[in-house]
């Protein structure tokens, strides 16, 4: 009786937890009918497996011509996208250039009043309202502080070819349809867990 591990599925169940894969025991027939159609089975899911091979090269290919026709047009939007965003950044420049001549005040009134504050004994005095006013201020404009635009990330070929060919797959079912063969042949499947790793 022999036996063939395939098929491994791996499961995971957190970082600390044990990891476990799922193998596919193949019992082959023991008539020499099943032997030959066995051997049918094989030649099947070799010709299956060429065959979905071929289609998904012809795929990868079409995929990346399609991408270099696509290409310009991509260089194209991303032009615009960036006049927009060159927009966007003098209008930053403009506005952060504003705020932190107005921080550097504010900051400048409240480091000024809390030391006349410090000098003073009586806490309410205006130099003591005037520093709580300014540090309240300087809040304020701390968490209003104006954020740059993000800046446009540069289409690149090779990225959008990888898009392209991410429709592409050379998964046709031919391990299922093998495994019905098996079965019909006289062959027998098993599925078992093992531990890989964390085992206890």
């Amino acid at each position: 009786m022999k036996y063939l591990l395939l098929g491994l599925i791996p499961l995971f169940f957190g970082a600390c937890s044990p990891k476990y894969v799922i193998k596919t025991l193949y019992t082959q027939p023991t008539t020499k009918e099943g032997k030959i159609a066995l051997a049918e089975c094989n030649i099947k899911r070799e010709t299956c497996q060429t065959h979905c091979n071929q289609g998904y090269n012809s795929c990868l290919s079409q995929a990346k011509e399609q991408a270099k026709k696509h290409f310009p047009l991509i260089l194209d939007e991303y032009s615009e996208v960036m006049h927009d965003y060159e927009a966007e950044i003098n209008r930053y420049e403009g506005e952060i250039e504003s705020w932190d001549h107005k921080h550097i005040r504010v900051e400048q009134q409240f480091q000024t009043y809390r030391e006349l504050c410090n000098s003073k004994k009586d806490r309410k005095s205006y130099e003591c309202r005037r520093a709580k006013e300014s540090e309240r201020e300087l809040e304020d404009l701390e968490n209003i502080e104006p954020t740059p635009p993000a800046r446009p990330e540069k289409p690149l070929l090779s990225n959008e070819i990888k898009k392209a060919q991410k429709k592409c797959s050379n998964r046709c079912g031919c391990q299922k349809e093998y495994d019905n063969c098996f079965i019909s042949s006289g062959g027998t499947l098993d599925y078992k867990k093992f531990c890989v790793e964390n085992c206890k």
